[in-house]
């Protein structure tokens, strides 16, 4: 198994991580688990087109590379979603890099979120 297959084998099984977590009231994991699973999709994504991985958890960074890469304009809602998932990289992890609780509000967005950048992937011709 290549690299790249390994990044989007764990991107999936954290997506699952992340729906269950929604479904169960764990609302601070959930957006967890979906701001890794995009992160780890993006990355893998960006291993098989151009070989190389970049050494940032910026979401939004990540895409703008694979739109540079593949000559293609990025639909503003991917944008959107990657920035919207980002403040989720710190707050979900420390309780007091947040402002407060996880609600199922802010779960439910992350969720939306993880599954548009996951479309657009597979719109870009990935195999997911």
């Amino acid at each position: 198994m290549a690299v790249w297959e390994s990044w989007l084998k764990r991107a999936r099984r954290f997506t699952e991580y992340a729906e269950a977590d929604l479904k169960n009231g764990r609302y601070d994991s959930c957006a967890f688990f979906a701001q890794q699973a995009v992160e780890m999709l993006l990355r893998g994504v960006l291993l098989k087109r151009t070989g190389a991985r970049p050494y940032t958890h910026s979401l939004s960074e990540m895409v703008n590379i694979i739109s540079q890469a593949l000559q293609r304009e990025t639909p503003i809602q991917v944008i959107r979603c990657a920035v919207r998932l980002e403040k989720h990289y710190l707050a979900s992890r420390y309780p007091d890099a947040a402002v407060s609780e996880y609600s199922k509000w802010d779960a439910e967005e992350a969720v939306e979120c993880m599954r548009e950048v996951f479309k657009y992937v597979r719109e870009l011709g990935e195999d997911l």
